[in-house]
């Protein structure tokens, strides 16, 4: 049975009783052809690691690789990752910071509390423009 049409253009399905309503809003791809209930049902579902839903030469939906990040992206990911990474490592030092403040941090605490401080310290020298050859300091222990 074919009840969905798919696009190689947008990698998208579109159901069969749907297709008028695309046309009339003049968003059904020109290239949607018809696919079988099982290329939908495979094709919607979770793609093997390293895999998202392409289109193969001939129109039909494929499993393809996932590209690599263009610089600008890798940056842009690097530059969240580095703060959230100093996020939550500044979360934890708030803590610490208060328990010795007070002078009621355990002596774990305080190391712990140092190494979350060099931690940052060497978070704050990455450069995001570097990705995707950056080598991230270890969050410690």
């Amino acid at each position: 049975m074919k009840n969905y049409y798919f696009s190689k253009t947008t990698c998208s399905f579109y159901p069969v009783e749907l297709l008028e309503a695309y046309k009339d809003a003049g968003t059904l791809p020109d290239d949607a052809v018809p696919v079988t209930d099982a290329a939908y049902e495979t094709y919607t579902g979770i793609p093997p690691d390293g895999k998202i839903r392409g289109a193969s030469n001939r129109g039909q939906p494929a499993w393809v690789d996932i590209p690599e990040p263009t610089k600008e992206d890798a940056v842009l990911l690097a530059t969240m990752k580095k703060q959230r990474l100093m996020a939550d490592a500044e979360e934890a030092i708030a803590l610490l910071s208060r328990a010795a403040k007070y002078g009621i941090a355990t002596d774990e605490e305080k190391t712990k509390l140092e190494a979350l401080e060099r931690y940052t310290v060497l978070l704050s020298r990455v450069n995001p423009d570097d990705a995707p050859d950056i080598d991230w300091p270890e969050y410690p222990a």
